[in-house]
């Protein structure tokens, strides 16, 4: 197992990233096309810092007022172009993974649902194709159980369905610990039938509530101890990002992890 620490941060913090990677050496970089003015120049300076620092970036697409899944077409052709341009995103700094949110049901009747899964596999296998052509990996992540979010999106056997029906050497699922478990599942058996599939992590703590409270490790009641046990055994390797802040906490995330890690292979 080999597990890189990582920040969560929007792409906007360029002055944050600079100051954290004394400590840290990668980031996810949260994208939002409807606030943030990614422009050609501040790409440049965001590349710039990945080769003076020696950093690692992956991106996380934008998930807030978008839906891959949604029968109007104008709000389904606004969020797929949103999905692509943040693979461009990637590609423009460096960075070799994006995390991307499948559609919600925008709260349409279940018949219709069919067409709207077909959108949202459309839009994974297009930003599939553009990764595989650029070394981007394409990670899906599993989202809390609300009653907005498709049943797929929540549930173990569903997860695997939306990963497994679309081809691409490039794809894996992004396995947020702090979902699954607000969705009731057991994150150290999520971990060993998803398998190889789990290419990459969130990291984050909750109370199994109604509320997706995006803790540090250890302040929640997730079975950390069990959850490394089965990354072990499945031989993840990549990186656990830390989804929680605010952003001068994090010096003491990486150290928990840290500590965490020396404790389960005492």
């Amino acid at each position: 197992m080999k597990i890189i620490p990582s920040v969560a941060m929007s792409i906007m913090n360029v002055d944050k990233i600079r100051s954290s990677s004394s400590f840290i050496q990668a980031f996810e970089l949260s994208v939002d096309f409807s606030m943030d003015e990614v422009s050609d120049a501040y790409l440049e300076e965001l590349n710039g810092l990945r080769k003076e620092a020696g950093i690692a970036y992956t991106v996380h697409a934008p998930f807030r007022d978008v839906n891959i899944a949604s029968l109007n077409n104008t709000v389904f052709e606004a969020a797929r172009m949103d999905m692509m341009r943040s693979m461009e995103v990637a590609a423009r700094i460096g960075a070799g993974l994006v995390v991307v949110h499948p559609g919600i049901t925008g709260f349409f009747p279940e018949d219709r649902w069919t067409e709207m899964k077909r959108r949202e596999l459309s839009v994974f296998e297009e930003m599939g194709k553009f990764g595989g052509e650029r070394g981007i990996q394409v990670m899906v992540e599993n989202l809390p159980k609300m009653n907005v979010h498709f049943e797929d999106t929540w549930t173990l056997d569903g997860i695997i369905r939306v990963h497994d029906e679309w081809e691409s050497d490039v794809k894996g699922v992004c396995f947020d610990v702090g979902h699954a478990y607000h969705a009731n599942l057991d994150v150290a058996e999520a971990v060993r039938r998803l398998g190889s599939r789990i290419k990459h992590l969130h990291v984050h703590d909750n109370h199994g509530g109604i509320i997706d409270e995006h803790l540090p490790i250890g302040q929640g009641t997730i079975p950390w101890d069990d959850f490394f046990e089965a990354l072990e055994e499945i031989g993840f390797e990549g990186f656990a990002v830390f989804e929680f802040g605010p952003a001068e906490r994090q010096r003491e995330a990486v150290q928990l992890l840290e500590d965490r890690m020396r404790q389960f292979r005492a």
